[in-house]
């Protein structure tokens, strides 16, 4: 009787193992276990997309997405990219297709790209143009600094690169949570006043742009930000009256800060008189991508000379 238990027992257990076989190899062959398979993905622009395998011939649409891709070692996917891309320096030797809102469309069409990584939203015409020729379009769009990560996920996921980019916005998210910490010690009324200049007309950034979120995140106070608006000009008496502790210009070019100080009353600004007037490379820190935990660094660096070294000159 017992012999005859443990063969009936033993057979139940070959049954279910078997089943069990046999289920991983269905998933397995319907592409929900790993392997290059059709996967649908909700983009920034809330789009369902779907893809049946892994794009081996992508088109990005701003520079953002491009330093995306190769972070996540998709680089020599990349078929083309916008006439701002120029980083990676790999990225200067790739197709141009003009730019994120004046695309060449003939010349992305003749590419033949399985995706194409864009910005905007839904009704972007950009993207309806791009999907009137038929083209897989995955829109990718920050407008705070926490959703950079978030995006990179995204990428991964549409791309097939999805442990990549687990490791990349995982470094991201550490590195900002880092800098969150040490500037939460410091109180709202000790945080340095901030004005972001964009050029000699003073054109600034307020709530709703990406780079007001990177202020605030790396512990400044953002003078615009009563203004209500992502871009705002500012008078020189509005400045004046701000008159911010900090001037940071995401400019490369001394003949940009020779046009500011030509401003009357420049000269007379608590940042200039304290010599806190920063230039910083533009394409760190106004690009949603993954160099922005070193974009919020640098700001807080120059925020906070005293916590470190000033790295954003």
């Amino acid at each position: 009787m017992a012999a005859r238990q443990g063969k009936v027992t033993g057979f139940r257990v070959a049954v279910i193992l078997g089943a069990a076989l046999l289920l991983v190899t269905t998933l397995a062959g319907c592409g929900l276990f790993g392997g290059d398979r059709p996967r649908t993905v909700v983009d920034s622009a809330g789009r369902e997309v779907t893809l049946e395998r892994s794009p081996e011939r992508i088109v990005s649409m701003a520079p953002s997405n491009t330093e995306i891709l190769f972070a996540l070692g998709l680089g020599d996917r990349v078929v083309g990219v916008t006439n701002f891309c120029n980083y990676p320096p790999e990225a200067a030797d790739i197709e141009k297709v003009g730019d994120s809102w004046a695309p060449d469309y003939e010349k992305i069409v003749a590419l033949e790209p399985d995706l194409v990584l864009a910005v905007g939203t839904a009704e972007s015409q950009i993207v309806k143009d791009l999907e009137s020729y038929g083209l897989k379009v995955f829109v990718v769009e920050a407008e705070t600094v926490d959703e950079v990560a978030d995006n990179v996920e995204l990428v991964g996921r549409i791309t097939g690169a999805v442990k990549e980019a687990e490791a990349v916005a995982g470094d991201i998210r550490s590195r900002i949570d880092a800098v969150r910490q040490k500037v939460a010690r410091v109180t709202a009324q000790d945080r340095p006043s901030v004005f972001w200049v964009l050029d000699s007309m003073l054109w600034t950034v307020g709530p709703g742009s990406f780079v007001h979120d990177l202020i605030t995140v790396a512990g400044g106070e953002n003078v615009a930000a009563s203004s209500g608006q992502a871009y705002c000009q500012f008078s020189m008496e509005s400045l004046l009256a701000a008159d911010p502790d900090v001037i940071i210009m995401p400019i490369i070019d001394p003949a940009a800060a020779d046009a500011l100080a030509a401003n009357e009353g420049w000269e007379s600004l608590t940042a200039v008189k304290e010599g806190r007037v920063h230039m910083i490379d533009p394409d760190i820190v106004s690009r949603p991508g993954p160099r922005i935990a070193e974009a919020i660094e640098r700001v807080a660096a120059i925020l906070y000379p005293e916590a470190g070294e000033d790295s954003g000159d």
